[in-house]
């Protein structure tokens, strides 16, 4: 009888140390995730926000047209004053699922209308230069990586080799990734994720959200500008092509 107590002592304090065990391991398995997350993301993650660019419809298509916006298969007219764009909100889902998965914490969604004069704040913004805070990374002098070239065709240069461009064809987009640390505020991160067209800037962001991995090995900490590759129409076959520290 005594044995059979014992033995159960036993069954029951392993089952225990086992559970316990566990515990500690998913606990510091998401803490050594999350320290590596902040690697690219920086260590402000609690207040960090995904931008948008904010557009208005061109006043002589909302004078001619009453309900401009019509709903597929439905045959539903509408008329809206501030449409955004269907591969920034692709974007946003990705990378709001990201800091979901790895911080077990959901960023602001906020238009770049809101914050476009903060610069006490770490952010990822959405889209080119329909994008107040991506125009100011982009025209940042510690942009010392790439830039968007508008002239036709459009393309993204390397500032430091001027001859390696990249632009869209008919298989192929292209995103620029840019990360800086304001030097006012240096807590503070910004990130843009701009695309030629718009399957740049959702898989650029896919490719951000999914592969942050990738992008870590290569810089760790330190700013940089990466370009991805995307097939137009599917944006986890993003692909990096080019990082520049």
């Amino acid at each position: 009888m005594n044995n059979d107590i014992r033995d159960l002592g036993i069954n029951l304090l392993g089952g225990v140390l086992v559970a316990f065990l566990d515990r500690v391991i998913i606990f510091l398995n998401n803490k050594f995730i999350g320290y590596r997350y902040k690697q690219i993301f920086g260590n402000d993650t609690i207040e960090f926000n995904i931008v948008y660019g904010k557009m208005v419809l061109k006043p002589r298509y909302s004078n001619s047209d009453r309900y401009p916006y019509l709903k597929p298969n439905t045959g539903g007219e509408f008329r809206i004053s501030s449409p955004v764009s269907f591969a920034e909100t692709r974007a946003a889902k990705y990378l709001s699922e990201s800091f979901s998965k790895a911080l077990k914490k959901s960023p602001r969604l906020i238009s770049d209308d809101e914050i476009w004069e903060r610069i006490d704040i770490s952010y990822c913004s959405l889209g080119g230069y329909n994008n107040l805070k991506t125009i100011q990374i982009i025209e940042s002098t510690q942009n010392e990586f790439l830039e968007l070239n508008l002239n036709q065709p459009c393309s993204i240069i390397n500032k430091r080799c001027r001859h390696i461009f990249y632009s869209t064809d008919n298989i192929h987009d292209y995103a620029l990734i840019i990360k800086i640390k304001n030097k006012l505020f240096p807590n503070r991160t910004q990130i843009c994720v701009a695309g030629l067209a718009e399957w740049g800037t959702s898989g650029g962001s896919w490719f951000l959200a999914n592969k942050w991995q990738e992008l870590r090995k290569k810089v760790g900490y330190r700013n940089f500008g990466a370009v991805i590759r995307v097939r137009v129409g599917a944006d986890e076959s993003a692909e990096l092509i080019e990082v520049i520290q």
